[in-house]
Formats: C-alpha cells, structure tokens, sequence
C-alpha cells in the first residue's frame, strides 16, 4: 500500500526531481517453488494463469507474452543451464495495484538467490534486478516502489534521486500506532482496471513536456509524502487519514485516467460513512482502493462498501518481506 508519494518513482520525474514514497506491505504473498532436475528441461507452473510451459532448454524460451516475467528471471539468474520445476501463485491478482508482479519477480529472483552458494545478490541488488528486468528487458512502465517495498517489507520511506540511486528508511512508530493503524485501515478490490501503462503513458509524457499541472501535482505528492512520514512517527493518525485525502487529490492531477465516476462514487461512500481519506492504490483506474477510518466506524465503512458492490480484503500488516526456505528430500 503506497500512503504518498506514488508516482515520484517513475522515470523522468525521478531523475529531475528526485522522488520519496510512505508504504507498507501487507500479508499478501507471492508464492514460489523450485527444484532442481536431473535433465536440462524447463517446466513453468504459473497458477495464477493455469499455464504451463516446457522447454527442452533455457535457449528455447522467448518472450511472446507468456509467464514471461518467469521466464526474464531464468534467462538471467540460470545462466548455467540447470534443469528446473518452478511454480508460482499470488495471493493477489495481477493487474490490481497491490504490486504482485513486482511481488511475483522478487518470489522467482529469491529462488535463484537462495541456490547461489556464494556472491548471493545483496536485497537492494534483488530490487534493482527486478526492477530492470520489468521495466527494462519486458517494457513495463512503473517506478521503483513496488520492488523495493516488497523485499524489506514493513512500513519505509523511500527516497529515489535517480537513476539507480535508492534508499530505504524503515520507520519506527510506536506499537499502539501501528496497531491502531491497522485496525482502522480498510481494502477494498472496486474492479477490474485498464492497462496501468496507458495512465502511466500519460503521466510520463506530461512530466516530458514540463506540463505544469501534473509536475506540480507531483511536487505537492512528494511533500505529501514527508508529512505523512512526520504524521506517522508522531502517531497523529487522524492528520495522516487527512493528509490521505490530500494525496488522492493529488494523485489524480497526473493524468484523467486515474480517476472513474466508480471510483469517485466508492471514495464519496467511504468518506460519508467514517473515512478521513484514502486513495486508489497503484496506477490507478481501478483494482484496490484503501481508507483511513476515524476508530470504530471501519466496520460501517466495509458494510457501506460491500452494499456498493466493492470486495472487502482483510489483511494485517507484514514485517519480513522477502522470504526463502529450503526443504528436504525424503532419502
């Protein structure tokens, strides 16, 4: 969940002017598994796709818009050719704005990196790679946030000052805030969205022609962010549900296509019934959108919510990001 400053991570406005995000992950996993085999053969098991895909060897596989995410990572990182079963599943559909395609590449790149016996790839260097390998070699337009958030995992602030220059702040608030945090949060999935690259389109090519509007929106975003960070360590939850608000009157300054009269109608919803404010998570368009609640009226919030067709996620906050284990042949 990106609280502020969203959109500061994406190239050019990075470069120019340097970026800073508030986000927190969430106990939604990307699930992965591998094993190794005895031959050269590659078998790819996406089921959140219901696709799988053989290859006699790592040679054989192109990029022709399936499980290519899988396959740009086994490109990179098995170098040596091994034979592998790899299966992955999210918790999260893809395309919802909750980060599971960077979520779903970090899953794949831990795989590899756990197998490496030496020179393991450092957490910021599993970012980075996960970052180049989506937005570089796949062509998919997005910023840094996502793989960076979704290896440290917890609640950080993020700065960006271009390039590959990053740095990530885990902020300490007290347990009773984070908690109170929590609990007053509500998700809610509004709907499938449109391509996040066709907002995302927009919002570069606005930043490229020095469209004021939309660099101010991004200015203002990026402020947002430091106060919301402030908001947090001092445990003021009520100017951060506010200060939401105004970041999701930021946000949709950067292109019309954020916004929908659907989405419009949930956020009017929630703010009627309790919400201080909220924001559309991701791109935009549709897919989550989460609130702020003044304390107990989240659970009117969610009825309301429901009532209006939205599905309400249940989630807790996650600490530990990036994970990997290994597991034992029975002998």
């Amino acid at each position: 969940m990106s609280f502020a400053g969203g959109g500061t991570d994406v190239s050019p406005y990075c470069e120019a002017y340097g970026g800073c995000v508030v986000n927190v992950t969430i106990n939604k996993y990307a699930w992965g598994t591998l094993e190794m085999r005895k031959d050269s053969k590659i078998i790819i098991h996406s089921a959140d796709f219901n696709q799988i895909l053989k290859f006699s060897k790592v040679e054989d596989m192109s990029y022709d818009g399936k499980l290519d995410l899988i396959k740009s990572v086994i490109k990179h990182m098995n170098g040596e050719g091994r034979g592998i079963d790899i299966f992955l599943r999210s918790d999260i559909p893809p395309k919802t704005g909750l980060g599971s395609s960077a979520t779903a590449f970090l899953a794949v790149i831990g795989l590899f990196n756990h197998l490496k016996a030496d020179k393991k790839l450092t957490d910021y260097e599993m970012a980075e790679l996960a970052f180049k390998l989506e937005r570089e070699e796949l062509e998919n337009k997005g910023g840094r946030q996502d793989q960076y958030s979704s290896v440290f995992g917890g609640l950080n602030f993020i700065e960006f000052k271009g390039r590959d220059f990053v740095r990530v702040n885990p902020l300490k608030i007290s347990p009773s805030s984070r908690l109170e945090l929590e609990k007053n949060m509500v998700l809610a999935y509004v709907g499938k969205r449109d391509a996040s690259g066709d907002i995302l389109s927009d919002q570069i090519g606005s930043v490229k022609v020095g469209k004021s509007d939309v660099v101010n929106a991004l200015n203002e975003s990026k402020e947002l962010a430091v106060e919301v960070k402030q908001a947090l360590i001092r445990g003021d939850l009520e100017d951060f549900g506010l200060l939401l608000d105004c970041a999701w009157k930021a946000k949709k300054r950067f292109s019309p296509l954020i916004s929908n009269k659907r989405i419009d109608k949930i956020y009017y919803i929630a703010k009627k019934h309790g919400a201080l404010g909220g924001k559309v998570s991701g791109a935009g368009g549709g897919g989550h959108m989460f609130f702020y609640c003044k304390p107990n009226t989240e659970h009117v919030v969610s009825e309301k919510l429901s009532a209006a067709g939205a599905s309400i996620v249940p989630f807790s906050f996650d600490e530990k990001g990036l994970v990997t284990w290994e597991v034992k042949e029975k002998q």
